[in-house]
């Protein structure tokens, strides 16, 4: 697993903003009535902490300290280099070289793993070629610290089955573990023999950054298309066969806004979805 970034504490006041680390936090007021909400009906002793276990938190959400401490998470990611949250102690956050643009930027200092492109096969996301993925690789590998790591691209299409990640994988490009997503209903089976297919072609970790039966444009067309048991289910049979994988090293849920994918309700605190994934 991916080593804890650690600062100087004489620092950590003054550059927690700008670091990766683990850091101490305080709950801003507006999601304080998310915090209490959760601990009203989630305690910590029904939480289970786990080193895999994170979530992808985009800033425009608001979103904070608080609803990463509520899910039991151990690191995040916000789609890009540096966080825009104070960032709680026992919480890690992962930088993404989200798309080229990015490249003109730094990452959080103190950070062990980075993560590639993110979609790079879909128009709305980093859209680019293989060919120019494979030519700016090298200045995305610039950004990994010395013994760090770094994440393949994740591809919205099948990584083993699609054109764009096998083409980019048969380049030989320097990865140290493959990212993944995953968005293919509430069907346990389906997803473990995915992630193993993943895991058997390229013979190299993986990391699940985004899974959720749906989409968030899913989840607003059709928000109850999984049922709440049926997605309780899933949460709780996928995370533990991820867990019990030697291979699969860290997962993030994605929150769908809305449905029964969601992780948080309008107040900020967990729905049920995220109270069975912060327990599983």
């Amino acid at each position: 697993m991916a080593v804890a970034c650690i600062l100087l504490s004489a620092f950590a006041a003054l550059v927690r903003a700008e670091t990766c680390p683990m850091h101490s936090s305080s709950s801003s007021p507006a999601l304080l009535q998310g915090s209490m909400k959760v601990q009203a009906t989630l305690s910590v002793d029904e939480r289970s902490k786990t080193s895999k276990k994170g979530v992808g938190l985009p800033s425009s959400t608001g979103y904070g300290a608080t609803q990463l401490e509520a899910l039991n998470a151990s690191w995040f990611y916000s789609w890009g280099l540096k966080p825009k949250i104070t960032v709680p102690d026992g919480v890690e956050f992962v930088p993404i070289v989200a798309t080229a643009k990015y490249l003109q930027w730094s990452p959080a200092s103190g950070c062990h793993d980075i993560l590639g492109f993110n979609e790079p096969d879909h128009s709305g996301q980093a859209n680019i070629s293989v060919s120019e993925a494979l030519k700016l690789w090298p200045q995305v590998l610039a950004k990994v610290p010395t013994n760090g790591r770094i994440g393949s691209p994740a591809t919205a299409g099948n990584p083993v089955t699609g054109s764009w990640f096998p083409e980019f994988m048969a380049a030989s490009p320097h990865v140290d573990f493959v990212a993944v997503h995953w968005y293919k209903g509430a069907k346990v089976d389906k997803f473990k023999s995915d992630i193993q297919e993943v895991i058997d072609k390229y013979q190299k970790p993986v990391w699940v950054t985004e899974f959720a039966p749906q989409t968030i444009a899913e989840s607003t067309a059709d928000p109850t298309k999984w049922s709440q048991a049926e997605v309780n289910e899933f949460v709780q049979e996928v995370v533990s066969w991820m867990e019990s994988n030697s291979m699969v090293e860290r997962y993030a849920w994605h929150d769908s806004k809305s449905g029964t994918s969601w992780l948080y309700d309008d107040a900020g605190g967990l729905s049920e979805t995220g109270q069975v994934y912060a327990a599983s």
